[in-house]
């Protein structure tokens, strides 16, 4: 069944800004306008659709002004054509390639959409040759300090984004599977490693386009998971709880299975326990807990989802447990991590 095909950008922004659907995001545009001083503008459920749409018609100047500023990208960025444009890679600013603080390579906002697969001159085994090397960097993080890793992976992502517009079919989906790997990893180094979300975020963003490329929900549902660890360490819950309900939306598409249904809730026990209500957390945790005691811990589970398990479910537990002030609890669940 061929795979639909839309403005996966626009899409990617939207969740990755806490819009889990259209029907949000019109409603934040219709709130938002009349802060940035523009009365009246009216956007529906289906102008949201028509804009995800493949052919997204070119917004109005005040529709454009509330979009980027939602959103945090150009309106490029967001995969929107003028008529008088064929072409984003000449558009001013479209190559700019913004770089960390640190002297570090960075991924910047999303210089334009993934270009098409029209022209198939990279030979059918380079998904398979980029994805190896993607598998490498996945079990490097465990040995090789992150700060270390980070610029090979930045790199390989710039590589695999110039490579998709050169492959097709087959070939074309495992590139953006791997792709959005990679990004993944980047993101989380930038965000959990070095203590910068906004690249983490960025990252996230061009991660979860890859994986509309690639029609991968649950690496969909991977990315967004990880995209609401940035709110939820701002005690910002409502934007954490958005992420999250988008995140379960692609893991009930993609039947994940019981580990990365645990997983989730471990992530947003981690955000409520960072926004202050360790209540939620700790039942959320009794809730992943029952899923794997019900669950078959020994399903198959997407290959680069090697981060998590009944262990570290455990480790998720201790924390909240020690922050709740349930320290006796804390001390038991803790020794029996260590144990394990």
């Amino acid at each position: 069944m061929p795979r639909p095909v839309g403005n996966v950008r626009l899409k990617a922004a939207r969740q990755a800004a806490g819009y889990a659907s259209q029907e949000a995001l019109a409603e934040a545009i219709r709130i938002t306008a009349p802060q940035l001083g523009i009365r009246s503008l009216q956007i529906s459920v289906r102008q949201v659709r028509r804009w995800e749409s493949a052919n997204p018609p070119w917004p109005q100047p005040d529709v454009q002004r509330v979009l980027t500023h939602l959103l945090g990208q150009s309106i490029e960025e967001l995969g929107f054509t003028a008529l008088w444009d064929g072409t984003n890679s000449t558009r001013e600013g479209a190559s700019r390639r913004p770089v960390a603080a640190s002297g570090a390579p960075a991924i910047g906002p999303a210089p334009g959409p993934f270009p098409s697969a029209s022209n198939a001159t990279q030979p059918a085994t380079v998904g398979s040759d980029f994805a190896a090397i993607t598998a490498a960097h996945r079990r490097l993080y465990w040995s090789v300090q992150p700060s270390q890793l980070h610029a090979t992976v930045v790199e390989h992502t710039r590589l695999g984004t110039a490579l998709i517009g050169e492959t097709t079919g087959r070939c074309r989906t495992a590139l953006a599977a791997a792709l959005a790997e990679s990004y993944l990893l980047a993101g989380g180094i930038d965000f959990f490693d070095l203590q910068q979300p906004n690249a983490a975020n960025n990252a996230f963003v061009r991660g979860l386009q890859a994986a509309g490329e690639a029609d991968d929900a649950l690496l969909g549902a991977a990315i967004l998971a990880h995209t609401a660890f940035i709110p939820g360490w701002e005690s910002h819950r409502e934007d954490a709880e958005e992420r999250m309900s988008a995140a379960r939306a692609y893991a009930r598409r993609g039947n994940a299975p019981s580990m990365m249904l645990a997983w989730l809730d471990a992530v947003e026990a981690e955000c409520m326990t960072r926004c202050n209500d360790t209540r939620t957390a700790l039942r959320l945790i009794s809730h992943a807990e029952g899923v794997l005691a019900e669950g078959d811990t020994d399903e198959p589970r997407p290959v680069w989802m090697d981060w998590f398990s009944p262990v570290r479910l455990a480790a998720f537990k201790g924390n909240t447990q020690l922050i709740a002030g349930h320290t006796a609890q804390a001390r038991a669940t803790l020794l029996g991590v260590l144990d394990r």
